[in-house]
């Protein structure tokens, strides 16, 4: 499979006006949704970000700018904003403390990889592999910890508040994001970060589906 500025681009070009959407509507018909329904849009702006990576490589120029921006929605937003979403939506007690303590684990988590990115940008490096990118980073406690643990705890994190959410379509999307992610890391482990966003920016929009039925149902 091949990706691109021109995918990155292309993606965002989609998913930031169809964002817009989905929030507009959610707020007509169910304020609760609105964090949820702002994922394709956050997706698109995190594209964004990506198309800069590869005009950057593609130029021969540094790429760790616009990489920082990739890097903030991959490596902490996410882990907070889809926990936390999915507690803005619940209404079992139970899961509700369950997501929002999800969300408080993901911020921290997510802090402890990305800060030091800013800190110090040659924390990471940046480059193309078999057309996609990867994202080669170090983190904090990589002698301790092995990666496979890392990204098993991500998944938790992420996975857990969309699989179990009383909602139904939701839990759907959590299940097509838990399909991305099997499937990025068995064909593109070696550029998981890159090619996992990209899908799962693209499989946001069935956000537009979960609103408009939401809309529809009332």
């Amino acid at each position: 499979m091949c990706f691109s500025a021109t995918a990155s681009f292309a993606a965002s070009a989609v998913l930031i006006p169809l964002g817009i959407y989905c929030v507009k509507k959610a707020t007509e018909c169910k304020k609760s949704y609105w964090l949820i329904a702002l994922l394709p849009l956050l997706f698109g702006i995190q594209q964004l970000f990506e198309g800069f990576v590869w005009l950057a490589l593609g130029a021969g120029n540094d790429p760790r700018l616009p990489a920082l921006g990739f890097l903030f929605f991959s490596h902490l937003f996410w882990l907070f904003w889809i926990p936390f979403s999915s507690y803005a939506l619940e209404t079992n007690p139970f899961k509700r403390q369950l997501f929002l303590s999800l969300a408080a684990l993901g911020t921290l988590h997510g802090l402890v990889m990305y800060i030091p990115f800013v800190l110090n940008t040659s924390g990471f490096d940046v480059e193309t592999m078999k057309h996609s990118i990867v994202y080669a980073t170090q983190l904090l406690y990589d002698d301790f910890v092995p990666r496979i643990v890392v990204r098993a705890l991500y998944a938790v994190i992420v996975l857990i508040p969309l699989l179990f959410s009383s909602e139904r379509y939701v839990k759907i999307f959590g299940f097509i994001i838990m399909l991305s992610v099997t499937l990025s890391t068995i064909f593109f482990g070696y550029a998981f970060i890159s090619v996992w966003c990209y899908f799962a920016a693209i499989l946001s929009l069935v956000i537009l589906f979960i609103i408009l039925h939401i809309k529809k149902t009332g």
